[in-house]
């Protein structure tokens, strides 16, 4: 990924990340949930790098991310299971919110906010100069 790819997905995850706690503010849980997820898969792609075969599965990122060879140093590959487990659950939650038209409460689109905060602080210590 060139520097300009990488800018500009990262410029995508914060706008996302910043639209999911405006739309918190607002009471709008599930799209607030979908920024979430939006923002950590842009995040996770600056982290990882392309995809050998030119798009990202939504379960490969996350799993290529998690194994934590993007970061200097590296990850153990087990450092970031909590954090696996946690997009999972995201992801799940963002089906529940796009697809399967479910409620999403405001404890959940927290805990999608955190996450994605959490992402982004990790990224930025480890991967972004």
């Amino acid at each position: 990924m060139d520097q300009a790819e990488q800018t500009r997905r990262w410029e995508t995850a914060q706008e996302h990340h910043k639209a999911a706690q405006q739309l918190s503010s607002q009471g709008l849980y599930r799209a607030s949930t979908s920024r979430s997820y939006y923002a950590c898969f842009q995040a996770m792609w600056v982290a990882a790098g392309d995809p050998k075969l030119g798009y990202w599965k939504h379960a490969g990122l996350m799993q290529n991310f998690c194994f934590g060879k993007w970061a200097t140093p590296p990850f153990l590959p087990t450092t970031l299971a909590a954090i696996y487990k946690k997009l999972l659950a995201l992801y799940d939650l963002r089906l529940d919110a796009d697809y399967r038209a479910l409620p999403v409460d405001q404890a959940k689109a927290r805990e999608a906010i955190d996450l994605t905060t959490q992402i982004l602080d990790l990224i930025t210590q480890h991967k972004i100069t």
